[in-house]
């Protein structure tokens, strides 16, 4: 066993020790067992928030805790729901091990966790209230049936619901005197002047007009001129069915139709011209940075990435950072489409399990409850006010300017414990509406690092609106639990198979221009089994 497993067995083996001790039951009642993630600097155990929860609700709360790194999360999870003392709940934050929705109806079914729904009638107003004021909300967290087995986050965050937006380098383009493209033809254009004009200045051909990594695809973007096109496709297997849309309310293979080959053809031609950075399909995110950092100068034309961070660092003393904008879709044969993906995150990071009695679900509901209030939220995720928020002042300008200001995050001062261990931070994210993140006061300048929030809203401004009929909610699509197996092989499956299929004919492995490699291709598809992928979906989509 790892040590990861070896200190999630003692944590959890302590806590079952400690449940032995003679305890009455009214005495235990008064003790609630929670398994959380915590950040490096965070005491879950001794966090001021945790101690305002308890004076607030007469508990005592003992955390189970693991990190935020998904692979140590999830490892952790399995160990305490496979353990003999299950915690009473579960806080989770979503990117590290949060349920899925097939665990949350695998679970619910076995009776390891509760269904919420008489809980959040009986003791739960402001969770009942959010999940009527958002009916994304509620589809998100609601079965097919109408139980509800646990809550997702909900986030509203406006730039991550774009998260293909192509960064141009815009100094760029004014040193040539070129004009921002708006097709195909014209990007094709600009990145050819940009690779041999010397937009640098340097007097060296150096300039890499298009880079990209394996996390940060340039596919997406590109695509979207010839066909609808869903987020991380080239990013290999995601656990979500990337390569789906629809036509009509039929689920199809975005990735087998004619315009999906168009697409590869146009950025086979990119590659061919050698306007493509060679280590955009294998590069990793860090490497990326990297060149887009060189000490050599700044060497990059162009990229994809929801904020242009993702390529060059802020902070930096150059500010090359700032040389990037957004360029708005482009517009092809399928329109000027940019790819949407709800930012919340399918499936719970909240649950009540088995172990948890009449009265201890009642308490751990009010403090769920109680952290939907704008009270509870603003302390839970900030902190203390005057230390990790204050409240906005003459002259404060909200992220939305038609808002009324609400608050300011003070930066961390991670010298004080009162700042760095004073709330549960995206644990307590619980509800975060589009009013809630953008009524937060921001700088005007989008040119600091200050004022980059505002910066990649008004980038968002772009693209909102401009997703297709085709695009496949999967996120509000439940796959019964009996399909789930099979459908976690074939999303693998197929879902690496089209990344490293879209890579080869891109870089001239496979020729997109050839029938019989376009041929091979799609049969290989339906090896891999892609027409029980869609029909496995296309089930659950109607019902």
């Amino acid at each position: 066993m790892n040590p990861i497993a070896v200190g999630a067995v003692l944590a959890i083996s302590g806590l079952a020790l400690a449940g032995c001790t003679g305890q009455s039951a009214e005495e235990d009642q008064k003790v609630i067992t929670i398994f959380g993630e915590q950040g490096a600097q965070i005491d879950l155990n001794t966090n001021s928030f945790t101690k305002l929860i308890e004076e607030k609700f007469d508990v005592n709360i003992k955390f189970q805790t693991t990190g935020y790194g998904a692979s140590e999360a999830t490892e952790a999870r399995q160990i305490s729901l496979a353990g003999g003392e299950l915690p009473e709940a579960y806080m989770l934050v979503p990117w590290a091990s949060q349920f899925s929705q097939a665990e949350l109806q695998r679970y619910g079914d076995q009776g390891v966790i509760l269904p919420l729904n008489d809980l959040i009638d009986d003791y739960g107003p402001n969770i009942a209230k959010a999940l009527d004021a958002e009916p994304g909300f509620k589809e998100l967290t609601e079965t097919p049936d109408g139980k509800i087995w646990g809550l997702p986050q909900w986030n509203d965050c406006y730039h991550c619901s774009y998260p293909y937006k192509f960064w141009i380098n815009t100094q760029w383009l004014d040193n040539l005197g070129m004009d921002m493209p708006s097709t195909p033809d014209e990007l094709f254009d600009v990145m050819t002047a940009f690779k041999n004009e010397d937009p640098n200045g340097n007097g060296r051909a150096d300039e890499i007009p298009l880079t990209g990594s394996t996390q940060q695809s340039l596919v997406p973007f590109i695509m979207n001129a010839f066909i609808y096109n869903a987020f991380n496709t080239g990013s290999g297997a995601t656990g979500q069915p990337v390569s789906l849309g629809l036509d009509g309310d039929t689920v199809q293979m975005q990735t087998a139709q004619d315009g999906w080959r168009e697409g590869l053809q146009f950025m086979s031609k990119l590659w061919k011209a050698g306007l493509i950075d060679p280590s955009a399909f294998s590069q990793g995110g860090d490497a990326m940075t990297a060149t887009g950092n060189s000490a050599e100068g700044v060497l990059v034309g162009g990229f994809t990435a929801m904020h242009p961070g993702f390529a060059v660092t802020f902070g930096r003393e150059d500010h090359r950072v700032n040389q990037y904008n957004p360029m708005p879709p482009l517009t092809g044969a399928a329109g000027d489409l940019a790819t949407y993906v709800l930012p919340s995150v399918p499936g719970a990071t909240f649950v009540i399990t088995k172990e948890a009695d009449d009265v201890e679900q009642k308490v751990i509901m009010e403090i769920m409850n109680y952290m939907f209030s704008d009270e509870g939220h603003i302390r839970g995720e900030f902190g203390e006010e005057g230390i990790g928020w204050r409240a906005p002042e003459e002259g404060d300008i909200a992220l939305d300017t038609e808002l009324e200001p609400s608050l300011v995050d003070i930066p961390m001062d991670e010298e004080n414990e009162a700042d760095y261990n004073g709330n549960w931070g995206p644990m307590a994210q619980v509800f975060e509406t589009n009013d809630f993140r953008n009524a937060q006061v921001q700088p005007m300048d989008i040119y600091t690092e200050e004022g980059a929030e505002r910066r990649f809203y008004q980038a968002t401004e772009l693209y909102e609106g401009k997703e297709s009929d085709a695009m496949f909610p999967y996120w509000n699509v439940w796959v019964p639990d009996d399909d789930s197996n099979e459908l976690s092989t074939l999303t693998t499956n197929v879902e690496n198979y089209v990344a490293t299929a879209t890579a080869e004919f891109i870089t001239g492995v496979r020729d997109p221009n050839s029938d019989a490699d376009w041929s091979a291709y799609v049969d290989g598809l339906a090896g891999l089994g892609a027409d029980r992928y869609v029909e496995i979906w296309q089930n659950a989509y109607d019902k």
